[in-house]
């Protein structure tokens, strides 16, 4: 049964796939299942297939996962900032009163 799929490739892979493609006179399709059809035979015959590294796109997005959690994460804190910031305004000025000898022309308190 034939299949049609799509995924994602960074710049580099592509370019080292468009070369062997030029080397060995086939398309890009082409080379990329055969690189596939070589990279299964290799893994049935000496076992495990380590990759070399992540590809840049999945540390793109790793990274974007990253920086949304930090976004959501810092949201919260900017409430939680805003709830304490009330808080202390509310209650600094239910205690920050003036006493009438206590302000800035403590000799005129009679006056209000």
């Amino acid at each position: 049964m034939t299949m049609r799929i799509s995924f994602t490739l960074d710049d580099e892979l592509l370019d080292m796939i468009d070369q062997y493609a030029k080397e060995h006179l086939l398309d890009r399709n082409k080379a990329i299942l055969e690189l596939i059809e070589n990279g299964l035979a290799v893994k049935e015959t000496s076992g495990e297939v380590k990759l070399k590294q992540n590809r840049s796109f999945e540390e793109i997005q790793m990274i974007k996962t990253e920086i949304q959690g930090m976004k959501t994460m810092l949201s919260e804190l900017k409430s939680e900032i805003r709830l304490m910031s009330h808080i202390l305004d509310s209650d600094w000025r239910k205690e920050a009163r003036i006493i009438p000898y206590q302000g800035k022309r403590w000799w005129m308190f009679w006056k209000k």
